[in-house]
Parts: C-alpha cells; sequence; structure tokens
C-alpha cells in the first residue's frame, strides 16, 4: 500500500520579514492586510503547508533593520542582504527547531532600490527585498524565492483583466491584481517545495 503523505505530514514554511527601519512609523497590521495576509493564504492554498509570517523590526532584530539597500546596481544590494541573511542565520543554526530551507527572509523598504527597480530576490534563495512603493512587490520577490519566474506570469480575465504575481510590468494602472500566482507559476513553486519533503 503506498503511502501518501497529508498536509500535516508537510514541513511549514517560515518568512521573516525585517521591516526597514524607513518604515518607522508605518502601521505594521496595515502592512500584513496589505501585502501579506493574502499571499499567506495562496502559498498555502499551493503547497499544502502551513506557513508563518514574522514581522521583526528594530525593535528586535536591529541589526538588520537598517541595511542601506538603495543602490543602482541590484547585484550589489541584493548580494549585501544576502551576507546579511546569512551571518542572521549562522548565529541560530544550532538553535532553530524548523527546517532552514523553508525559510525565507525579505527586508520590506518603503522605496525602491533605485529609479527602476522595487525589489530583488535570490532566485530559489532565502533572502529578498520588496518595496511597498508597487503593491505587489514583497509577493513578487517572495514568489521568486519559491521559483516562480516571470515567463511563466499570466493575465486573467474574468470580466476584467488582472495581473498574476510575477508580472513585471508593475507601472501599468489598466490591470488589476489577480492576489495569485499564474497556473504555471503555481506548479512551480508546488515543485521547488516537494524537494524538502
Amino acid at each position: 500500500m503506498k503511502h501518501i503523505k497529508t498536509n500535516q505530514a508537510k514541513k511549514p514554511i517560515l518568512l521573516i520579514v525585517f521591516i526597514h527601519d524607513d518604515l518607522d512609523g508605518y502601521d505594521e497590521g496595515k502592512l500584513y492586510d496589505d501585502h501579506f495576509a493574502w499571499l499567506k493564504t495562496e502559498l498555502e492554498h499551493i503547497s499544502g503547508r502551513g506557513v508563518t509570517i514574522i514581522f521583526s523590526s528594530k525593535a528586535t532584530s536591529p541589526g538588520m533593520t537598517h541595511y542601506h539597500y538603495k543602490n543602482e546596481s541590484v547585484y550589489d544590494s541584493g548580494q549585501g542582504w544576502k551576507a546579511m541573511v546569512k551571518e542572521f542565520t549562522s548565529k541560530v543554526e544550532e538553535s532553530r527547531p524548523y527546517d532552514p530551507d523553508l525559510n525565507k527572509f525579505l527586508l520590506l523598504t518603503r522605496s525602491p532600490i533605485n529609479s527602476s527597480v522595487a525589489g530583488a530576490a535570490i532566485e530559489k534563495g532565502q533572502s529578498g527585498i520588496a518595496s511597498i512603493f508597487y503593491y505587489m512587490a514583497p509577493a513578487h520577490e517572495v514568489g521568486h524565492m519559491f521559483g516562480a519566474t516571470h515567463d511563466d506570469a499570466d493575465v486573467i480575465y474574468d470580466g476584467w483583466w488582472h495581473d498574476t504575481v510575477m508580472k513585471a510590468d508593475w507601472a501599468t494602472t489598466f490591470r488589476g491584481n489577480a492576489y495569485r500566482f499564474s497556473d504555471k507559476n503555481r506548479e512551480n513553486i508546488r515543485h521547488y517545495l516537494d524537494q524538502f519533503d
């Protein structure tokens, strides 16, 4: 008889969102509701896993929230953040009770990295940076960390046109937000996560 894994058997996902110092004064509840509540539901639907999202501010992680992310070189900005995340995770490596492959670390910022890039993430990596300047940027960068791609994004028509999460042309005001990944990107995310069970 073949054993079929249930949702309870799947390892949970942890997303730690570091609230950059330039977001001091923003209501964390509103940030969560606007950018992460629906994303949590979408990731749980896609993966069949529990998803925990923890906000961390300068009060709880002061060394992580002041990173100088603005840079004409998106690569340099992303690599600098990746190094900070690596240092942070090395300090808790021995004591953490969760699977490190399923932990993602996002720096949430007020402003884009530069005049043309709202965020960056290491594809299928642990770290990303996203600005609230563009509504979908946080979910977009989290998507990259789970294997979603621009090429597999879609525009959905259900009486009106809506962009799925990974559409890269955020400047359009004509289309709405679908608040979901495309079917192909949902499959990409599932495929990425399947390797950890």
